[in-house]
């Protein structure tokens, strides 16, 4: 069922979320930010009411056929509509949110970057070890119930202190519309059936291709094709090589600290090299431990072909007293190379991926940010659908040095061409700011009112009067030079 969710969400991913970044385009920030969070917390709540019903109805493949696949499809969609709200609150906030923020500020936009990429990669270590701690000291039920009511309880906090972010900047209030918006719409109305979607899904790739940072994004992308990484096709491998579960843990944790290293590394880099450096550092200490575990692949594996297969009858596994993947014997030289190489991936990524996702941030007109990043979030799934595939067509463990192979030419090759767009352009990026058609939210203190100002919003100009500056608009302002007079 796990691995249904995944990959099942993951498709889903690459087919829809360039929709949902148009559609969060077009509606008021407090609206959609509002609607996703429902939508994620109540999905998940539900999904653990059903796992709880499963468990006190003992409901099992062997005992119920038919019932059991009912439960796992409503489980597996509302895991699917969870992650779809998930990427849609993400993009929310770390494409659009974060950006009216720092408003055109670069350092601050690094550490708040930093800074969420930190707190989200301390989560990510956190969430299994409490998960575990609650499955062991609780029976499988309560821990499922406790999750649901998390997710409801958890909904009132999260809205109300984004509520509280939005009320204290009134930036956030004022949002523009894709000039193209009412085009479309008339397009729509003219166009019925598979046309208008093929023609809406070409749209969404032209606005991402037209944008001066779409060739990193595919660079961001391919960095989702790999095997390396503490997934568990990985863990599986390595435990069928002699490394022991503790020691896996141990690889993981260490894993994680590089990646909040990263992190920490990523700010200074910014005021040093800039944005577009810092990726470049990144890109090069990402290659060079993916080239440690490329080494692995030319040593020799014959120690694989002594793998025991386990015996599964009836859903059970052999012997009850010993895992059929945990091999005893020595840790060879490959699998020393592939530990070090996933455990150290990760400092290089998260400079990598921040670099990049910054890029984005400065270079994407407002109206755009969440359809950009919905096609971005598109492309990313379908790589990381791809190397799914990959998995289940290559799933023999001598077939793994492939997939690694795989995984190096495509990373490699992700860091190679960011390197190209960083010598040929030296990282810089056209920064957008606000202009054309706005929508007002206009509920910044009490209510959830929203409004539309159809009216452009001028670009406001600077006019010197003595020591001050005094913000006017253009349409309105008056030259008082005395040697022009008024104009």
């Amino acid at each position: 069922a796990v691995v249904s969710t995944q990959s099942t969400g993951t498709l889903f991913g690459t087919c829809l979320a360039g929709a949902i970044g148009r559609k969060v385009d077009s509606l008021p920030r407090l609206v959609t930010m509002r609607t996703a969070l429902v939508i994620q917390n109540s999905s998940v709540a539900a999904a653990a009411i059903l796992i709880v019903i499963a468990f006190e109805m003992d409901i099992t493949y062997y005992c119920n056929e038919t019932l059991f696949f009912v439960f796992m499809t409503l489980v597996t969609l509302l895991g699917i509509v969870s992650t779809l709200s998930s990427s849609a609150t993400k993009m929310i906030i770390e494409r659009d949110w974060i950006v009216v923020l720092a408003k055109q500020d670069t350092d601050l936009l690094s550490k708040i970057n930093a800074m969420m990429r930190r707190i989200d990669q301390v989560c990510l270590l956190l969430a299994p070890i409490l998960a575990g701690a609650f499955m062991t000291g609780l029976n499988t039920t309560w821990a499922a119930g406790l999750i649901a009511v998390w997710n409801i309880v958890s909904f009132f906090f999260e809205y109300s202190l984004l509520r509280t972010v939005y009320s204290r900047v009134p930036e956030l209030a004022v949002k523009a519309v894709p000039e193209e918006k009412k085009e479309e719409e008339e397009a729509t109305r003219k166009s019925r059936g598979l046309g208008a979607v093929i023609s809406f899904y070409v749209g969404n790739v032209k606005i991402f291709l037209s944008q001066d940072v779409a060739l990193i994004g595919f660079c961001l992308s391919l960095v989702y094709l790999t095997v390396l990484g503490f997934s568990s096709i990985t863990t599986g491998y390595l435990r069928l090589n002699g490394v022991k579960d503790i020691y896996v843990g141990i690889a993981m944790a260490v894993g994680a600290v590089f990646g909040v290293l990263g992190t920490l590394c990523y700010t200074p880099l910014t005021k040093r090299f800039g944005v577009g450096g810092a990726g470049a550092v990144g890109a090069v200490t990402l290659a060079i431990s993916y080239g440690v575990c490329l080494a692995s692949v030319f040593f020799n594996k014959d120690h694989l072909d002594n793998i025991p297969i386990p015996d599964v009858q009836d859903g059970q596994c052999g012997d009850d007293t010993e895992d059929p993947l945990e091999v005893s014997g020595p840790i060879v030289t490959p699998t020393i190379l592939v530990i070090v190489g996933i455990t150290t991936i990760r400092f290089g990524l998260w400079i990598f991926d921040l670099a990049i996702s910054q890029s984005f941030q400065l270079s994407v007109p407002e109206q755009h940010r969440n359809t950009v990043g919905g096609v971005q979030t598109s492309f990313n799934s379908f790589f990381d659908f791809t190397y799914i595939l990959l998995t289940v067509f290559l799933s023999d463990p001598k077939q793994f040095d492939i997939l690694i192979v795989v995984s190096c030419i495509a990373c490699i090759g992700s860091c190679v061409l960011y390197l190209g767009w960083f010598a040929r352009t030296g990282g810089l990026v056209k920064s957008h700011t606000q202009e054309g058609t706005v929508t007002t939210n206009q509920a910044a203190k009490d209510d959830d009112v929203e409004t539309e100002d159809v009216a452009p919003r001028p670009a406001p100009i600077d006019v010197e009067i003595g020591q001050k500056d005094v913000i006017t608009n253009p349409v309105n302002a008056k030259s008082t030079d005395p040697k022009n007079g008024d104009v």
